[in-house]
């Protein structure tokens, strides 16, 4: 965002909302810091642009999150343990080589709350920061879990010159805190970031 442009401030309920949110999907200190309220490599190519679901730039619904994220995964695997609300979905993945829960948060408004935390600051397994040539910022990382046990969480955090974020992460395991249940997420860092950015989080 524009440092110059004043950030568009949402009621407390719907910030404290997507603090919440971001704790459903365990992104980190860091992130879950970064949505609570406050006090007074080489680019990857977006996917193409997509229809949004509406004109009005508002969050999404839980029903049209879960539409939009599963319109985005490989065809073919079988999905269960559907979670949503307003601006966050997740549900759990398996292709038959083990289940994985796929979690995505979309918030708006993030773009003075994320000043500074878009690099890779953290206790990471592997991290790659950079901007697109909108000036999007994007952060690839790899992480262990912060619920203990051995699973592992693959996440791409993305921000837009408008201040709208969107995170999509995978752990392989149906939980972040649950028992090992793959060898590694299933999709490469890429394919979260093509999700990541596609439009239709926009609303």
């Amino acid at each position: 965002m524009n440092r110059n442009t004043p950030a568009r401030r949402r009621p407390v309920r719907s910030v404290a909302v997507a603090a919440g949110l971001v704790l459903a999907l365990g992104l980190g200190s860091a992130a879950q810091a970064s949505a609570a309220p406050q006090s007074a490599g080489a680019p990857v190519s977006a996917s193409a642009p997509s229809t949004a679901l509406s004109d009005s730039g508002a969050p999404l619904s839980g029903r049209q999150m879960v539409r939009v994220l599963k319109s985005l995964l490989p065809k073919g695997a079988k999905i269960s343990d559907e979670q949503s609300q307003e601006g966050y979905a997740a549900l759990v993945w398996d292709d038959g080589r083990g289940k994985s829960m796929i979690g995505v948060n979309s918030q708006h408004d993030m773009g003075d709350v994320m000043d500074g935390l878009m690099g890779c600051e953290g206790e990471y397994i592997a991290c790659q920061a950079l901007t697109l040539a909108d000036g999007t910022q994007v952060k690839r990382a790899k992480r262990a879990s912060e619920k203990g046990g051995s699973a592992v969480v693959w996440l791409v955090d993305t921000l837009h010159p408008d201040g709208r974020r969107v995170i999509v992460q995978e752990v392989n395991s149906y939980a972040e805190g649950g028992p090992v249940t793959r060898p590694k997420p299933p999709l490469t860092l890429d394919r979260l970031q093509t999700i990541a950015l596609d439009s239709r989080w926009a609303g």
